[in-house]
């Protein structure tokens, strides 16, 4: 199968399942094709240095760590991330901060794109 171009654009906030299922799927679907992960809106909150784990939720780090190591591209939205005040964690992997009309470049792009 050839490599495809996939976005995994995550907006939903990180307080349930999605948003850890989506980057679980993003690191299985990594071996096989390109992946950009984008995360919009209130998905930028899961880039932030929060404490998922004090309320039952599984932590990300992981996740974002394996996909760094498999070449994937991490983004977040710019405009996201001044509307709600928020600062990015530190992460291990590169996080790209891409303004709303470079990410629907991005999107526009990709010929696969699954919303979380």
């Amino acid at each position: 199968m050839a490599k495809k171009k996939v976005v995994v654009l995550i907006k939903s906030n990180p307080f349930s399942w999605k948003v850890f299922e989506a980057l679980r799927l993003a690191v299985g679907a990594s071996m096989e094709h390109k992946m950009q992960v984008i995360f919009i809106k209130d998905g930028v909150y899961s880039l932030t240095d929060w404490k998922p784990q004090l309320i039952g939720i599984e932590p990300i780090d992981k996740s974002i760590e394996a996909l760094g190591m498999m070449e994937a591209e991490i983004i977040a939205e710019e405009e996201a991330i001044r509307e709600r005040g928020v600062k990015l964690k530190n992460w291990p992997t590169e996080v790209k901060v891409l303004s709303k009309d470079d990410i629907s470049e991005l999107i526009k792009e990709a010929e696969v794109v699954l919303t979380w």
